[in-house]
């Protein structure tokens, strides 16, 4: 299931990419295209809170949602309906697919690399879809097959329930069950903060550059969960703050590329920790950290310098960790 979801990713992504691509070619004023640019992304992120919530009540309910997708990408894609209600039908079905899917990587995954590869293929479809590279249709034709093998397997197959808590990094695949601590909202704050950090610095230096950044923000998001499965949460922050540090010290394309390559092996691990903070709610989770992207998606005149980024992510990153690991020890909660 982690292959579809992953060829999913790239395939939503890529179709309402190219379907809004498709009305900002063919209008002649720039307000307007904000304007549903914006809205597209207010709907497909700032809701999939929501509909995480909506799934976490009911699991039963992410049978039916691969095929909702489907239909509200499929009418979406239909200029007759009117731009207005295009970006709306784009963007709640680009919200319900990634929190279904999404939820459904953390349900029955523990460790962080399944959640990097999930996350790694949206930016290429949403390249190759903005630029016009592939056009709404293949897109769609794939995505159809694609939902309707997703929809049969989820129907064979029983959805993992919710747990009381997955471990930030199981040790010999043992994942202890704790009751989680106050120090959890503390830890989430931070983690959220991370992602809002990520938001404000991600692409900055991708304009030029058709394919280049998105095929890095993908490797960067894989990288980030292969490492940290490998050589632990610990290590693989440090080695995400080196990364950042060593490209601060290049300039050009080359520290471009390793600055943006370390930023995005961040994502899965907040993702982990976001769910790890509330477990019993994998898809609101997986949502809420999908709605931090959005102040930097709307406040373009603020960001970040590099190295402040890079130092307040490894800060944040690190106090997270304690704080979770503090928390596993705690029972008067």
């Amino acid at each position: 299931m982690l292959a579809i979801f992953t060829a999913l990713h790239f395939l939503v992504d890529g179709i309402c990419a190219a379907a809004m691509a498709a009305y900002a070619v063919q209008e002649p004023s720039l307000a307007p295209i904000v304007f549903y640019f914006s809205l597209y992304n207010a709907v497909a992120f700032g809701t999939q809170w929501l509909t995480g919530w909506l799934f976490d009540k009911n699991e039963n309910r992410i049978r039916y949602a691969f095929l909702f997708v489907l239909v509200t990408l499929g009418l979406g894609t239909q200029a007759a309906l009117g731009i207005k209600a295009q970006t709306l039908l784009l963007g709640i079905g680009n919200s319900v697919f990634h929190v279904a899917a999404g939820s459904l990587v953390l349900r029955r995954y523990t460790t962080y690399k399944e959640l990097g590869i999930f996350v790694s293929s949206g930016a290429v479809g949403l390249a190759l879809g903005l630029n016009c590279i592939v056009g709404p249709y293949p897109f769609l034709f794939a995505c159809a097959m694609l939902c309707a093998v997703a929809t049969k397997r989820l129907w064979r197959m029983e959805i993992p329930e919710a747990g009381d808590s997955v471990s930030p990094e199981p040790v010999n695949g043992n994942v202890p069950t704790v009751p989680l601590c106050r120090l959890t909202g503390i830890c989430l704050i931070l983690l959220l903060g991370c992602i809002v950090l990520r938001g404000f610095g991600s692409g900055g230096a991708a304009s030029p550059y058709v394919m280049l950044f998105p095929c890095v923000f993908a490797a960067g998001k894989a990288l980030g969960g292969i490492v940290c499965d490998r050589a632990g949460y610990r290590k693989t922050i440090l080695f995400i703050f080196l990364l950042s540090f060593v490209a601060l010290q290049l300039s050009g394309l080359v520290a471009s590329v390793l600055l943006v390559l370390a930023f995005n092996m961040t994502m899965p691990l907040t993702l982990r920790l976001v769910h790890w903070c509330k477990p019993r709610y994998p898809g609101m989770m997986f949502g809420l950290a999908a709605g931090c992207l959005l102040p930097g998606v709307f406040y373009k005149g603020f960001s970040v310098p590099p190295h402040g980024m890079a130092v307040l992510q490894f800060l944040c990153l690190a106090a997270a960790g304690w704080l979770l690991r503090k928390s596993l020890v705690k029972t008067d909660c």
